[in-house]
């Protein structure tokens, strides 16, 4: 699954948000009442997260760049990486990453200097190593042709190497590209696989997806127990699946609706997703 200390945010770089939005792509499907929303994690490379005590030189330096201290990480990290640690190798990739917009006072110089060129020779260090999240931000530079020629092709190759590892970031980004049809040729079904297995991990953004899709009936059947189960399986679900949950809860029987939660009680990150089939006794179809 790659590295295990590595992880995403829901909010991915600025830069790469921005330019997925101006497609227009969604997350959501439009139709059965699954409100469309614009995509916030893109084909986008992702900070990996740091452990909570900064005890190693590498977390030192994971601290120093998330507190804002580009510099410092940078000072910290570069040594392990040149001798080949590849989570220092993807943290200096990605804080190398150019921002969308920088913004300095006049006159003044700004104390650490993006460079995508760069950022591109840490990722493919660590990338040449295995790490799937340094694959997976590598390719968000070829998909988008940051710091190197467009190649859309090559991006989604590096994002299936990454996904095939594990990486939750690289599978949420095939899910987009396979359900928009950008870059590759629209296909339901592949994007179905990848958000599943992103969902699996208990990704929210990925179960909230699938629920979406089982109110919508969009390329799974219609289904608002299956979509029911889903949003009570997020272990952070935010205002759109609470909403969903809601608007769900007051359709549902009492009796499906504990039989749901037991199956998401009974439920932890890695295990088969629970089917509205193991309620064993479903709702009338709405």
């Amino acid at each position: 699954m790659g590295n295990n200390r590595m992880g995403w945010p829901r909010a991915s770089c600025a830069l790469i948000v921005a330019a997925w939005a101006a497609t227009g792509l969604t997350v959501a499907p439009g139709s059965a009442g699954a409100a469309p929303t614009q995509a916030d994690t893109p084909p986008a490379s992702s900070v990996p997260t740091a452990p909570p005590a900064a005890t190693s030189t590498l977390d030192q330096g994971i601290a120093a760049f998330e507190a804002g201290k580009k510099a410092e990480a940078v000072a910290l990290l570069t040594p392990l990486a040149e001798k080949g640690d590849a989570d220092a190798q993807t943290h200096l990739g990605w804080i190398y990453e150019e921002p969308l917009v920088t913004i300095t006072a006049t006159g003044s110089r700004p104390a650490f200097v993006p460079d995508n060129a760069k950022a591109r020779v840490w990722y493919e260090k660590a990338a040449a190593q295995g790490q799937a999240h340094a694959m997976n931000n590598l390719g968000s530079l070829y998909f988008l042709g940051r710091g190197v020629p467009e190649d859309r092709a090559k991006g989604i190759e590096l994002f299936q190497q990454a996904a095939a590892k594990g990486d939750i970031q690289a599978q949420n980004n095939l899910t987009m590209i396979y359900y928009n049809g950008v870059g590759a040729a629209k296909d339901s079904q592949a994007a179905l696989m990848w958000c599943e297995r992103a969902a699996i991990q208990g990704d929210p953004q990925s179960l909230h997806f699938l629920a979406a899709l089982s109110i919508a009936g969009e390329g799974v059947p219609h289904d608002p127990v299956q979509a029911y189960i889903l949003t009570l399986l997020s272990p952070d679900a935010d205002a759109d699946t609470a909403k969903m949950r809601t608007t769900l809860e007051q359709q549902l029987p009492a009796t499906t609706r504990q039989r749901a939660r037991d199956l998401a009680a009974a439920w932890h990150p890695g295990m088969p997703l629970p089917t509205a089939d193991q309620t064993k006794g479903r709702a009338h179809p709405l």
